[in-house]
């Protein structure tokens, strides 16, 4: 080799080398494949989101009085579907001729997230009514969304992290989709695991990997969680509290309002297929 090609040789190795550190030193910034967005980047993500809650006060010791309802699957039930399928859906009907009970009754349906706001702010609406949806099932935006948009009502939805894209879940897009439309993209977990029977590293990926990809994916800050099946532990509630989450809901039954000293066991009203709204809300 001439002493040409050696120099040029050298002077490509050092290019290489410096190519590589450079890389190496980069923050990673990609969501992983399970729904979760890797830890090096959790820190950051939040840096710049809109609807920033952390500067609100909540108080203590009010009773809030707001009906919290629980929904999962919107529309038709499939054939074959089993006794817990079939428990978790209304039917477009009865989901329509509910949300017309709410509009002809001057309720104010809010999401979540702007109860939050409105309890910290002292401004709670008479006959408010949050509407929340579990899991993220696809029909949620084919059928429940559009529905909502005809009476111009929002929502909160809880999202499992790692089944967004999977069949009869909704996708990414959609989910940008009902953000961007004003509605509350919230967390249900990572892998939709029974709070009370994990702990330690896997307890807290499950509750902020799930936050963190859904604040990277919608560019809204996530500050409310749904318990899988209801079930939570104290060491659940502390790492919530942590993570930044402001309010967290059960499936414990509602009474119509809850405990402003009970931020993180928010009860909600189970509404089922056969469910009568103007007899829960009275």
């Amino acid at each position: 080799m001439t002493r040409k090609n050696k120099k040029f040789v050298g002077l490509f190795l050092i290019i290489a080398i410096l190519i590589a550190a450079i890389f190496l030193l980069l923050p990673k910034k990609s969501i992983a494949p399970n729904g979760g967005v890797k830890t090096s980047e959790t820190a950051t993500v939040t840096a710049s989101l809109s609807n920033n809650l952390s500067n609100l006060n909540w108080p203590k010791g009010q009773t809030i009085n707001a009906a919290i309802l629980m929904y999962h699957h919107v529309g038709p039930v499939p054939a074959g579907a089993d006794e817990i399928r079939r428990g978790l859906t209304v039917s477009t009907a009865n989901f329509t001729k509910q949300l017309q009970y709410l509009k002809d009754n001057n309720f104010n349906v809010l999401t979540l997230a702007e109860l939050y706001r409105a309890v910290s702010n002292g401004k709670v609406p008479e006959k408010t009514v949050v509407l929340t949806f579990d899991d993220g099932y696809e029909d949620n935006f084919t059928v429940a969304y559009p529905k909502l948009q005809e009476f111009g009502y929002k929502a909160t939805f809880f999202i499992i992290t790692s089944k967004v894209g999977m069949a009869d879940y909704m996708n990414e897009d959609q989910l940008k989709e009902l953000s961007r439309s004003g509605n509350e993209i919230a967390s249900h977990t990572v892998h939709h695991l029974s709070l009370d029977t994990v702990s330690g590293v896997t307890l807290e990926r499950e509750i902020t990997e799930s936050k963190a990809y859904l604040e990277k994916l919608t560019g809204v800050s996530v500050i409310d969680f749904c318990y899988p099946s209801g079930k939570f532990s104290d060491e659940a509630k502390d790492d919530l509290k942590k993570a930044g989450y402001k309010m967290a809901v059960t499936t414990e039954p509602s009474k119509g309002s809850f405990s402003s000293d009970k931020p993180y066991e928010v009860p909600r009203f189970r509404i089922g297929p056969t469910t009568n709204l103007e007899n829960l809300l009275k």
